[in-house]
């Protein structure tokens, strides 16, 4: 009887560092979960067609939004990442690039009324250089001052397509 219960405390010392592990691991594994996925969507209504890189969640603001007007002839793009000592009105460049070439964009600080935190928005701005960036395969990086972020290619190719079918701009 001894014998089985010093057999026992052995098995259930043995199994303790791997029951340590797996607690250690459990808030990593939980914290890649709470990070929200991020798809391209485009949608048109209208004058207005909108290419967004954004969580799947519809009410949550979407990090990049580029925005055609198509009846004033008007392309604004919205990068909505928070500009470190960056404030209302002070110029920035908004870098967007890609393995094979990039695209500086130049615009403004503006506050989001909502939450009070900065970001960056560049009106009335030469969509093809940018469009072209944005053909490019692989993950782009957007760049504004100390802020910055990296945009997947998964779902880009085909909502740059429909943006450029659905925003109808005079040559």
């Amino acid at each position: 009887m001894a014998k089985q219960s010093l057999l026992t405390v052995r098995g259930q010392a043995r199994s303790l560092p791997a029951i340590a592990l797996a607690l250690a691991i459990l808030p990593i594994a939980d914290a890649g979960k709470s990070e929200e996925a991020m798809i391209w969507t485009e949608k048109s209504s209208g004058g207005l067609t909108a290419l967004a890189y954004g969580p799947l969640d519809p009410t949550a603001s979407p990090l990049f939004v580029l925005s055609c007007f198509s009846g004033m002839n008007i392309v604004v793009l919205d990068v909505h990442k928070e500009i470190p000592g960056a404030k209302r009105g002070d110029a920035i460049t908004i870098e967007i690039s890609s393995a094979k070439a990039q695209a500086p964009v130049k615009a403004e600080v503006e506050i989001n009324e909502a939450t009070g935190t900065n970001f960056g928005e560049a009106s009335d701005i030469n969509v093809q250089p940018l469009l072209q960036v944005m053909r490019d395969p692989g993950p782009l990086t957007v760049k504004m001052g100390e802020a910055s972020a990296t945009l997947s290619d998964q779902g880009r190719a085909q909502g740059v397509a429909d943006f450029v079918e659905n925003c109808k701009l005079e040559e």
